[in-house]
């Protein structure tokens, strides 16, 4: 019976307009449904994020599980505070990317990866455009440092606002202006050099 109420409970929460994250995630520490009601609600979003970023699929996937193996592990400690978990889901997914893309180029640089294995890793989005201009787009963004990329994708691609996206980076908003306003005209520039 207490299962079935649990269960009543869920639903009401899931039904309703009004529960709020904060109840969503106070549930999810002891309920493995709302848990997945959680991962339901962020992982297509985060996915996406995670994809445009990195381009192959397949490590795209292995960085979704790492960041929702991470909510799981650390839900149960996470406070809510001024910073929604939609915030920390990205800056988890962000922090991933950045480590595997060190890694990727401290390979390269050792010579383990030929240089063909990063023209090859593009994303099965661009791949599916049948548009030029995108395809320019998405080539000028991978060309920019880290730290441009997740501005520009962060606020652009994933329609965060400027202090989601501080937050998320855990910066001033300040910095995320100035990194946005000097992503795009490196966005602009690079443009230019494909084109050309």
């Amino acid at each position: 019976m207490a299962t079935a109420a649990i269960g009543l409970e869920l639903r009401d929460v899931e039904r309703s307009d009004a529960a709020s994250e904060y109840e969503l995630i106070e549930q999810a520490k002891s309920d493995p449904k709302a848990l997945g009601l959680l991962y339901r609600r962020h992982q297509p979003r985060i996915s996406a994020y995670v994809a445009r970023r990195v381009g192959n699929s397949h490590e795209a996937e292995d960085i979704v599980a790492e960041v929702f193996l991470a909510m799981v592990r650390h839900l149960p400690r996470y406070r809510f505070s001024n910073a929604p978990l939609k915030a920390w889901l990205y800056r988890v997914a962000t922090n991933e990317i950045n480590r595997r893309l060190r890694k990727r180029r401290c390979r390269i640089l050792l010579g383990i990866e030929k240089a063909a294995d990063g023209a090859s890793a593009s994303s099965d989005e661009a791949e599916s455009a049948s548009s030029d201009e995108a395809e320019e787009v998405r080539l000028a963004l991978s060309r920019l440092p880290t730290r441009f990329q997740s501005v520009l994708t962060l606020h652009y691609l994933e329609q965060l606002s400027v202090e989601e996206v501080a937050l998320v980076l855990g910066c001033a908003e300040g910095t995320v202006k100035s990194r946005m306003s000097r992503g795009r005209e490196m966005m602009r520039d690079q443009v230019e050099r494909i084109r050309s």
